[in-house]
C-alpha cells in the first residue's frame, strides 16, 4: 500500500494533544461553576458538604490551567503555521531526490 504524499508537521500533533487537554479542562471547570452556582440542585442525594476531588482542584487551579493550555495552543498554533512552509519544502525535496534517485 501505497504511502500518502501528505508532509507531517510534528506541531499538529501537540496541537491535537493540547486542544482535548483544553477541552477536557474548560468542560470540568463548567462543571464545576454551574455545581457552585447551584448548590442544593446540583448535590441531588449526595452531601452537600462533599465534592468531588477533581471540583476541588478545579476551582483552586482551574483558571491558571486554562491559561496555561490556552498559551500552549497558541504556541503550537504560531508554530504549526511557522513551520508548515519548512516541512512541505523538506517533503517535496525528499521525493524529488527519490525520484532522481530512481531514474539512475
Amino acid at each position: 500500500m501505497q504511502r500518502s504524499d501528505k508532509f507531517v508537521n510534528p506541531f499538529y500533533g501537540l496541537l491535537l494533544v493540547a486542544g482535548l487537554a483544553f477541552a477536557m479542562t474548560a468542560v470540568c471547570y463548567g462543571v464545576m461553576a454551574f455545581r457552585e452556582a447551584r448548590p442544593v440542585a446540583a448535590a441531588n442525594g449526595a452531601k452537600a458538604n462533599e465534592q468531588h476531588p477533581l471540583l476541588v482542584w478545579m476551582s483552586k487551579h482551574g483558571e491558571k490551567s486554562l491559561l496555561i493550555e490556552l498559551a500552549f495552543l497558541a504556541a503550537f498554533t504560531f508554530g504549526a503555521i511557522g513551520t508548515d512552509d519548512f516541512w512541505q519544502r523538506r517533503k517535496r525535496t525528499k521525493k524529488d531526490s527519490q525520484e532522481t534517485a530512481n531514474l539512475r
